[in-house]
């Protein structure tokens, strides 16, 4: 019997009746109050062995009522495993059959039990069970839920599956200080669009030239306002692996690999820069790629903020450009973004913002951060912490801070998330952040 996730304990519960008696052996000990909690290895070895005084007695026989592991009831897991008789007390033709949960005959049962055994998985249902969220966003589906066993086994399961920032106390309780009505004011774009270049130009990590050189540039709400509007265009190539938005906006529309595909001249063709799933090296082959066939080129730097050191971006030949805070900082649902474009597009984006009528508040509550809080002040916070994490659950880094690999966790061939959803590649070290210093890491 195999559990894909970690078994804390595990308790029985037997109505014994009659003149009978149930033991438990498990991994060769006798437990005598049925409650296992100590020595569970990878594999067990459990043995249940019901006897009574006379064989013939149907009024002394067990019932299992309860199999509780980690505090859920599995017990109808455990309904058709094999039951071997004991024939030299009853007379029978078969000595195997189901046990039903019920021991009437004299004999035993014995099975093993396997389970997810790594510190990564014992962290999963750690967090997942004591740490249980009876409301949890993003999701799919009730975001309002019960701490039942399919709720904490899924919670666990997609523990490190995805891409939200840690909570991080000092700039959540910036922000809930703030008063709407000091948000409510426009932008001063000339102004302001400076100290958020230079804010952004100022980090140790990385380097971007040509950013002033844009004559366009907007707020948005999230990058998937700029990603909108990019991906209506024809001829679109983009690499297969992205944030999974992107797909699920273009379902049903023909997009071409960027990194498999042929590149036509003329394309229209998006990256995300820095990538956790391809190196620095690969995206700037590419985009050379694509600058010589004179595509049209966006690049996403939501990842940047958080991408380990030494990236440099040049910005000649690239025609639009998307930056948000929203995966370094604990602000996804108040979602501040920029797009800087080579020339005013005159879509919804631009027109908002020549005629004042884009949305203030979360663009103010990003500059007001700005001022307290550097670009590379969330990587600087957290590098350390990652580092020994890494360490710790034997995590390989990405070019993302966030983002690490274990060879335990793979892509869910199945898309139980979505069709275009290649995150869960990776062990986010979110939670395992959040949670250093509380548990055993």
């Amino acid at each position: 019997m195999k559990f894909d996730f970690f078994i804390q304990n595990i308790n029985f519960k037997f109505a014994v009746h009659g003149k009978s008696n149930v033991r438990l052996i498990f991994n060769g000990k006798s437990i005598r109050n049925f409650r296992i909690s100590k020595n569970i290895k990878k594999i067990n070895t459990v043995q249940i062995i019901f006897s009574k005084e006379n064989p013939a007695d149907v009024k002394s026989f067990a019932v299992l009522e309860r199999v509780d592991i980690n505090g859920f009831n599995c017990v109808d897991k455990f309904k058709t495993l094999p039951y071997k008789i004991d024939r030299s007390k009853h007379n029978v033709k078969n000595d195997i059959i189901n046990n039903n949960l019920y021991f009437g005959y004299v004999g035993s049962m014995e099975f093993d039990i396997e389970h997810a055994d790594s510190k990564l998985s014992q962290a999963a249902w750690t967090i997942a069970y004591t740490d249980f969220e009876e409301v949890k966003w993003p999701l799919k589906g009730d975001l309002r839920r019960l701490k039942n066993f399919d709720n904490v086994y899924r919670d666990a399961k997609f523990l490190f599956t995805g891409c939200q920032p840690p909570l991080t106390k000092e700039i959540i309780d910036t922000v809930d200080t703030m008063r709407i009505k000091d948000l409510r004011m426009p932008l001063d774009v000339i102004a302001d669009r400076k100290k958020v270049e230079d804010w952004f130009m100022a980090s140790k990590r990385f380097s971007i030239e040509g950013l002033e050189h844009f004559e366009g540039f907007v707020p948005a709400n999230g990058v998937t306002d700029c990603l909108r509007n990019f991906i209506n265009k024809d001829n679109l190539y983009m690499p297969k692996k992205m944030y999974f938005l992107n797909g699920e906006m273009l379902t049903g529309r023909m997009v071409k690999d960027v990194f498999t595909d042929e590149i036509k001249p003329k394309s229209n063709v998006i990256f995300e820069y820095p990538s956790p799933w391809y190196s620095n090296e690969q995206l700037d082959s590419k985009i050379k790629e694509a600058k010589d066939l004179g595509c049209y080129i966006a690049l996403d730097l939501t990842w940047l903020p958080m991408a380990h050191g030494n990236i440099k971006i040049d910005l000649d030949g690239i025609d639009e450009v998307f930056m948000s805070m929203n995966k370094a900082w604990p602000v996804q649902d108040i979602r501040p973004a920029f797009r800087w474009s080579r020339k005013i597009l005159k879509d919804d984006l631009d027109l908002q913002l020549e005629y004042c009528s884009y949305t203030k508040i979360n663009v103010q509550v990003f500059m007001k951060l700005l001022e307290k809080y550097g670009i590379d002040y969330t990587y600087d916070r957290y590098e350390k912490d990652a580092d020994y994490i890494c360490e710790k659950f034997n995590l390989n880094k990405t070019s993302v801070l966030w983002f690490t690999k274990h060879p335990d966790y793979k892509h869910d061939q199945e898309c139980h998330i979505s069709d275009y959803y290649y995150l869960d590649d990776f062990v986010c070290i979110r939670e395992l952040l959040a949670h250093k210093g509380k548990y055993m890491w």
